[in-house]
């Protein structure tokens, strides 16, 4: 069994026990499944979520200005998103620029 096959098992355990409404000890005694490894895995998920929440988008508000910026023509726009930057020039193709923040967003 691979790693993400083994991952995807616990993760249905993981949401049948949760939504089973009963206690860690009562629900693996019914599944013969060892409450230490459900231990594992329910900190393994609740942390992985509490990492990606920390990690949500945030918004700020920003006021604008009348004045235009002094942006010259042709100036690249830098993107930065954890420890990589992207680099935005004119013309580029907005289809490539919108594949690749969508795959940045949803990577783990």
């Amino acid at each position: 069994m691979t790693r993400n096959e083994k991952r995807i098992e616990w993760k249905a355990r993981y949401d049948a026990w949760n939504a089973s409404g009963l206690s860690v000890a009562e629900w693996c005694r019914e599944q013969d499944i060892s409450q230490s490894q459900m231990y594992y895995w329910i900190r393994s998920f609740e942390d992985a979520q509490a990492s990606k929440s920390d990690t949500e988008t945030q918004w700020l508000a920003v006021d604008c200005i009348d004045e235009p910026l002094n942006f010259r023509s042709g100036d690249p726009v830098f993107i930065h998103f954890d420890s990589m930057s992207i680099e935005v020039r004119q013309g580029t193709d907005m289809a490539l620029l919108t594949d690749v923040v969508d795959v940045l967003r949803n990577r783990c």
